[in-house]
C-alpha cells in the first residue's frame, strides 16, 4: 500500500472556502486511505487570520491531521521567516522536511506553487 501524504499550507486552508482543487483534494482523502492530509497549526492559524473560522472548519474535517510545532520546528520556521517567506509557508515546508519516515516523499499542496520554487520539497499544485 502506498500512501500519499499531503502538507496543505496557508494559502490552500484559506482556499477552502471555493476552490475547486482543494475540495477534490480533501473528497478524495475521505474516499482513500491511502492519501492522508497535514496541516501544520501555524498554517491553520495564520490562514483564520485572513478568514475567520477557517480553524474551526479545519477542526470539524476528520481528514486532516494537524501538525504541532516543537522547538526544532519552530527555529526552522523563524528562519524561513527572516528571509521573507509567510509563516503558514514556512510551517508547511517545515512539515514536508520533517514528517516521519513512511518510506515515501510528502508534498506540499498548494495553491500557490511559486512560493515554494527555491525551498527543496515537492509540490502538488491545487491551482491547476
Amino acid at each position: 500500500m502506498i500512501q500519499h501524504h499531503l502538507v496543505l499550507d496557508s494559502p490552500s486552508l484559506f482556499a477552502l472556502s471555493g476552490n475547486r482543487q482543494v475540495s477534490a483534494l480533501i473528497h478524495r482523502a475521505y474516499l482513500d486511505g491511502d492519501t492522508r492530509l497535514w496541516a501544520p497549526v501555524l498554517a491553520i492559524l495564520e490562514a483564520d487570520r485572513e478568514h475567520p473560522g477557517v480553524a474551526e472548519h479545519v477542526g470539524q474535517l476528520d481528514v486532516i491531521h494537524t501538525i504541532d510545532l516543537d522547538y526544532a520546528a519552530m527555529l526552522s520556521v523563524a528562519q524561513l521567516c527572516r528571509e521573507g517567506v509567510p509563516a503558514g509557508v514556512a510551517a508547511a515546508v517545515s512539515a514536508v522536511r520533517n514528517l516521519p519516515d513512511w518510506g515515501v516523499d510528502a508534498l506540499v499542496a498548494t495553491v500557490e506553487p511559486k512560493m515554494y520554487e527555491h525551498h527543496g520539497v515537492g509540490v502538488l499544485d491545487l491551482d491547476r
